[in-house]
């Protein structure tokens, strides 16, 4: 493989992770304002809802994706055969900015 080969995809791979990045920090951020407006209105559109419901479904998923890489030896192996094969049974366990 070419070495110019491997530089592209790895700063296109480098690029597609700090958008992520940014796209879930701005959608925390949203989600601390929802939560501020419920306790002090009590009261959510059902834009907000949504929101609050992908971002909370969003940090669960990392949280599942990020623990077995933590505590589970060889699952940088196993991880992503897991999320190809969930995918082809049409189950997304990616947050949903990836």
């Amino acid at each position: 493989m070419d070495i110019t080969l491997v530089k592209q995809h790895v700063e296109s791979a480098a690029h597609h992770l700090l958008t992520s990045a940014q796209k879930e920090g701005a959608n925390t951020k949203l989600s601390f304002v929802i939560v501020r407006k419920y306790i002090s209105t009590g009261a959510l559109t059902e834009e907000e809802e949504h929101a609050l419901k992908t971002e909370l479904s969003d940090a669960l998923k990392i949280l599942g994706i990020a623990v077995p890489f933590v505590l589970i030896p060889g699952a940088s192996i196993v991880m992503p055969i897991i999320i190809k094969v969930a995918e082809k049974h049409n189950i997304n366990l990616l947050p949903s900015v990836m």
